[in-house]
């Protein structure tokens, strides 16, 4: 399985990325969650169990990892990351210095660096620039993240620093209900585009949400948060599926 895996990173302006990005969201115990008192308990208060269910990606070769910009994740993915058969490849979204993001993950290897959310929505496009080049600077591929995509999308659009865009994005429209606006914004980057909340942090039918966002020419990747073993072998079994078929190698 994770020989097959490779065909699954596609390239796209020079930006490699895999369709499957193991996402991190439920270890930090997101207030998306209808289960963020539960995460907190389990993932944030003890430690183990997140090595553990990233140790199960890596081996079966989900080695591509969306990880927030927290210490305890750091250092859960590193412990995971030593019986890997290869180094897992991080793309990174932190609030904070982008120096600061990148001596936290140390020894990782961190592929690209994305301003969060809560700044890139706030920032006017200068302001934005600077960061970026930053985080060029560090030998990052420098990108942003969005709550509010038609918003920071139309700003960004002369932007062209902004190599990677991370968007939440679902049939359902929960947390974007402007789904064809934000698809129509999509269709007019050079950005890699990422979809997070693809599964509606967990309100959506798993596999009708993968099928949509895995058939939609505008996302290249999917983002997706993993909360057990369980939720790990079901969801990203089927989303390499589905993304296998995409790419004709199924």
């Amino acid at each position: 399985m994770a020989e097959g895996l490779k065909d699954l990173v596609v390239k796209k302006n020079d930006v490699e990325i895999s369709r499957i990005l193991v996402g991190t969201s439920p270890f930090i115990a997101a207030g998306q969650f209808e289960k963020s008192h539960q995460y907190y308990l389990e993932f944030v208060l003890k430690r183990g169990k997140i090595a553990n269910i990233m140790s199960w990606c890596f081996r079966r070769g989900f080695d591509w990892v969306q990880a927030i910009d927290v210490d305890f994740l750091a250092r859960e993915i590193g412990i995971a990351s030593k019986e890997a058969p290869q180094a897992p490849k991080i793309v990174l979204s932190t609030w904070e210095r982008p120096e600061r993001a990148v001596k936290r993950f140390e020894g990782l290897d961190v592929r690209a660096l994305l301003l969060h959310a809560s700044i890139a929505d706030s920032l006017d496009p200068s302001q934005i620039k600077e960061v970026l080049a930053r985080i060029e600077g560090l030998g990052l591929i420098p990108g942003v993240a969005t709550h509010s995509p038609t918003k920071t999308l139309t700003k960004l659009k002369h932007v062209e620093q902004v190599k990677v865009i991370m968007v939440p994005l679902n049939y359902a429209g929960l947390f974007n209900n402007r789904v064809e606006e934000t698809l129509e914004l999509l269709r007019e980057t050079k950005a890699v585009v990422i979809a997070k909340k693809v599964l509606g942090a967990g309100r959506l039918p798993v596999d009708e949400a993968l099928r949509w966002a895995l058939s939609r020419p505008e996302i290249d990747s999917v983002a997706l948060g993993i909360a057990s073993l369980e939720e790990a072998q079901y969801t990203l079994n089927l989303a390499r599926q589905l993304a296998s078929k995409r790419s004709g190698t199924s």
